[in-house]
């Protein structure tokens, strides 16, 4: 194939050779495998054995049909603590778009301010659709993906780059409590990210599209702030652990196929399984040190090497909670840490009864900034209008590193 055609964004040359060019990635994809890049960070990102989360994603795959037959849209809302699978979630309802003929574009808070870059992000959407042709992807509408991408110059804001597009549409915004950001600046700036994201929400685009923000705790009063208080059933969404079953599939998924572990896993699965909490970072600080031991082995599983990964995975999962504390003095852990000691089996907390021995000890100003950063940080999770931290080996380490009589 000709690589040195122009491929330039509303040139008729694109517009003459695009169907061309899919019809190429297909025959391609039929004779070799499409490889899955590993990440350079096992934070975040993709998930390469995703289970679980199976009526969330029920309910979405629901949703975009219904926006697609209506011709509407709206929002949904991802909440939950650092570690809990917000991202991959994320890339998974992506896919699950993609394949059913949605243009996904992952988009940055700022650029609810910026029509030329989000134009340039609902554009190069075109490398999703590229990967949707290859894994045989058969509702996508060229003619409105043609649209999309010849579409907004000179719009003037990114409501009108929305509007003017054509066909269904999937936003992806991550890390989205930093919308909390443009929520506290009034005027022009203010308003346009309200009325562009009331638009989306009410389903008044003119075309399908869905806006799903993932963020911790603080992001639904980020909502709230920019106008936006209730979500339609389904689509405001808090994570949790994943059910144990989950939690074992994807462990055993990643010593089988990744780790070409021999013979039987499931005293591996069982005992990391029990160590992770069902959180999916925690898995993942089990799942690295046990691929290494496993290549050290050969894909023998005994039992030292266990130990030894149990060993390793602990240790990442204390760096996890030590990085969520790390802006916090001892002595406001202690303070925190003392209310929570007292709860009978982590149960949750009344913001008053938290935040009262903080206003003793740094006065109500300070309560609230520290009470607000325990929420931003994944400390703490509201829970029906109470507060408990998210994940319970996190609790029992606060209590046991900052509770009463501690060291």
């Amino acid at each position: 194939m000709d690589r040195s055609a122009g491929w330039g964004y509303g040139t008729n040359n694109f517009q003459n050779n695009f169907q061309g060019y899919c019809q190429y990635i297909l025959s391609m994809s039929k004779s070799r495998e499409i490889p899955i890049v590993k990440p350079a960070t096992r934070e975040r990102g993709q998930a390469r054995y995703f289970h679980g989360r199976v009526k969330i994603l029920d309910n979405f795959k629901e949703l975009l049909e219904r926006a697609k037959r209506g011709n509407s849209g709206t929002s949904v809302l991802i909440q939950a603590a650092p570690g809990a699978g917000k991202t991959a979630l994320l890339t998974e309802c992506g896919q699950i778009a993609g394949e059913r003929g949605y243009a996904v574009a992952e988009v940055e808070p700022s650029w609810f301010l910026d029509p030329e870059e989000l134009r340039k992000s609902i554009r190069s959407s075109w490398q999703n659709w590229i990967v949707w042709l290859q894994q045989g992807a058969v509702n996508i509408d060229l003619g409105a993906f043609k649209t999309e991408l010849v579409v907004g110059r000179g719009v003037r804001t990114p409501l009108d780059v929305i509007k003017k597009g054509k066909g269904p549409l999937l936003l992806l915004l991550d890390e989205a409590q930093r919308l909390a950001r443009i929520s506290h600046e009034k005027g022009e700036r203010f308003m346009q990210v309200v009325d562009m994201l009331k638009v989306i929400h009410l389903g008044g685009a003119g075309r399908p599209v869905i806006l799903i923000a993932a963020g911790l705790g603080a992001t639904m009063q980020a909502f709230v702030d920019l106008d936006i208080s209730r979500f339609d059933l389904g689509c405001r969404i808090t994570l949790g652990m994943l059910k144990k079953e989950f939690t074992q599939a994807i462990i055993q998924d990643w010593l089988q196929k990744e780790g070409r572990a021999k013979g039987n896993p499931t005293k591996w699965v069982n005992e990391i399984a029990e160590e992770t909490h069902g959180w999916p970072q925690h898995i993942m600080a089990y799942v690295w040190p046990a691929l290494g031991q496993l290549k050290l082995s050969g894909g023998e599983m005994t039992d030292m090497g266990l130990e030894a990964v149990l060993e390793e995975g602990q240790s990442g999962r204390i760096k996890f909670y030590e990085a969520r504390v790390e802006e916090f003095e001892e002595d406001e852990l202690e303070c925190i840490a003392g209310v929570l000691m007292d709860l009978p089996a982590r149960r949750s907390v009344a913001k008053k009864d938290l935040t009262g021995p903080l206003k003793e000890a740094y006065g109500e100003a300070k309560a609230e900034q520290l009470f607000t950063l325990a929420l931003h940080k994944g400390v703490l999770e509201k829970h029906k209008n109470r507060y408990m931290v998210p994940i319970p080996s996190m609790y029992d380490w606060l209590v046991s590193n900052f509770g009463r009589n501690h060291g």
